[in-house]
């Protein structure tokens, strides 16, 4: 990856639906040229895919939660079909598997309490034998919430 291509990441990343045109003038290369690298860039994994930001309160999500779950064993099949649960889960927006006291950090956006406790009734229900216990953060305030990534060389 060169400095062209982090460029174009950059602004990709500012906006994704940037036309062609307007990036190859913001990098100066050619429009088609600027068209193989976001290509290659896609192909090789680096651009894993574009989607439109929403704002979770223009949808009826204003409720973030972290979930920290604690689980009983870490078995190799017992995780892949857990992470499969977890994947599938709408509420759950992002998920990490973690070190420290915790196993796995989840970002569950939900429209209400009511919303947040079907959802731990469900994981509770259904995950019963592998969960061992769980702990909310509800946040307060958004004060930072984005995708972007440094590209520094």
């Amino acid at each position: 990856m060169d400095d062209v291509d982090r460029r174009i990441l950059q602004a990709l990343q500012e906006n994704a639906d940037l036309p062609a045109k307007r990036l190859a003038d913001m990098v100066n290369l050619s429009t088609s040229a600027v068209e193989r690298r976001i290509g290659r860039l896609k192909q090789d994994g680096t651009i894993q895919k574009i989607v439109a930001v929403i704002d979770p309160k223009a949808v009826g999500r204003p409720l973030s939660i972290l979930v920290e779950l604690e689980i009983q064993n870490e078995h190799r099949h017992t995780l892949d079909q857990f992470q499969r649960w977890l994947d599938q889960a709408p509420e759950i927006q992002s998920c990490w598997y973690v070190t420290g006291d915790m196993d796995y950090v989840l970002l569950v956006v939900v429209r209400d309490l009511a919303d947040y406790n079907a959802f731990i009734e469900r994981l509770m229900s259904e995950q019963q034998a592998l969960v061992r216990k769980y702990r909310s953060i509800i946040a307060l305030k958004t004060i930072k919430h984005g995708l972007t990534l440094p590209l520094e060389a």
